[in-house]
């Protein structure tokens, strides 16, 4: 629904609940898709019902849902999957994140959606992907980020694995999803023919694994979770300063000999390569530490950053809220809601000079575009009715 964007000719019709297929068509409206989100005839996205706030406003289906349309449709019905098959009759993507064999029962599988559209790319997200002994199972972001490895990494070194502070199987299987969608639309435009593919919120966690994985192959070592510090690299982790904390670290053997120079201590020339570091981490990295905690956090951050050495403060929420960079990079953008009010909504995180991908229009409420969008994808007054008093849309007569 934003006026422009490098996606403004694409109709994605999205039949997705809770976060990772929301957040892939979020991405992709406001690269400017016309997004439809088809939800359920007064139940809707269970988002709808999480963390709801004041005005019964759900900041988790706000940010997931902006620039979107909603349509209610009752699948159940024989004129439901009838409505549903006209509307992706002349869609480009179709985004759905049913469970395993429900969208066959339910008449929009990848069968039945092809004949009536080859041209369509059919994305579906899944617990486990399609394939494989556990492609039935039921799989939530936090069974996976313990499934997939990530939790055991995760959490204060020698304590016990904890989950990431955020959906990130789910987040990262609507990333994928984004690729995905986007990889099948440029061989359409090669080959001239739609097709299908599916991702795993297992898949997802697994590949973000990334090294981990490699490494366990060649040296047989399994890993515990990690703290704030690297597994390779010393240093790469947080420190504390005389009031507060801070992340900073060296990226290469050539920079030791001006980090050395920059905190003062000469002793740790005596660890000029990163394995020395390493095999010595404990040593290292109290000194270091020790020298953190005698000045304060900003006079390290303009120091580190003098020296051309990466490095931040440690942001809490709110912090990411007001940060400059948040500001410049649109990443938090101020929003009106038309229940809520004033708030704000995570930006788009691609930066695309020449179009406009900022939030135009609110989280829709449900089935608030039902009659136009129909309107237009059936074209038939007589054949609409039909099709209402069928109950496709639940409002049966």
């Amino acid at each position: 629904m934003v006026s422009e964007g490098p996606l403004s000719d694409l109709k994605v019709v999205e039949m997705s609940v809770h976060r990772a297929g929301p957040f892939c068509g979020a991405l992709l409206a406001d690269m400017g898709a016309e997004v439809i989100k088809v939800e359920r005839p007064n139940v809707g996205d269970p988002a709808r019902t999480q963390g709801v706030g004041p005005e019964n406003r759900s900041a988790y289906f706000m940010a997931n849902n902006r620039n979107k349309k909603s349509v209610t449709l009752d699948l159940k019905t024989e004129a439901g999957q009838e409505a549903a098959l006209e509307l992706l009759a002349d869609a480009d993507v179709f985004l759905e994140n049913f469970g395993s064999g429900v969208a066959d029962k339910l008449g929009v599988g990848y069968d039945e959606v092809s004949e009536v559209n080859d041209d369509l790319v059919y994305a579906s997200i899944k617990g486990y992907g399609k394939t494989g002994p556990l492609k039935e199972k039921k799989g939530l972001d936090l069974i996976l980020q313990a499934e997939g490895g990530i939790m055991s990494v995760t959490g204060p070194e020698d304590g016990s694995p904890v989950k990431v502070g955020q959906a990130i199987g789910d987040l990262t299987a609507g990333l994928l999803s984004t690729i995905g969608v986007l990889s099948r639309l440029h061989e359409r435009d090669r080959t001239g023919e739609g097709g299908q593919f599916d991702v795993g919120l297992y898949d997802a966690i697994v590949s973000l694994m990334n090294e981990y994985l490699t490494s366990h192959s060649m040296t047989g070592d399994v890993p515990g979770p990690q703290g704030t510090s690297h597994q390779f690299t010393v240093p790469y982790q947080m420190f504390e300063t005389a009031d507060d904390r801070i992340v900073t670290g060296v990226p290469s053997d050539e920079r030791w000999d001006d980090f050395v120079d920059m905190l003062g201590r000469e002793e740790l020339r005596d660890y000029p390569t990163n394995e020395d570091r390493l095999e010595n981490r404990e040593e290292v990295i109290g000194i270091i530490q020790e020298e953190f905690e005698a000045k304060p956090a900003d006079y390290w951050l303009e120091q580190l950053t003098e020296y051309g050495f990466p490095n931040g403060p440690l942001n809490d929420v709110e912090d990411v809220v007001n940060y400059e960079q948040s500001e410049a990079r649109g990443l938090v953008e101020d929003h009106d809601d038309p229940d809520w009010g004033s708030c704000v909504l995570p930006g788009h995180p691609i930066n695309f000079p020449d179009h406009d991908t900022s939030i135009d229009e609110p989280a829709p409420e449900l089935g608030e575009h039902t009659d136009s969008v129909f309107a237009e994808a059936v074209d038939d007054d007589d054949r609409l009715e039909e099709l209402r008093h069928g109950g496709a849309f639940g409002d049966q007569e």
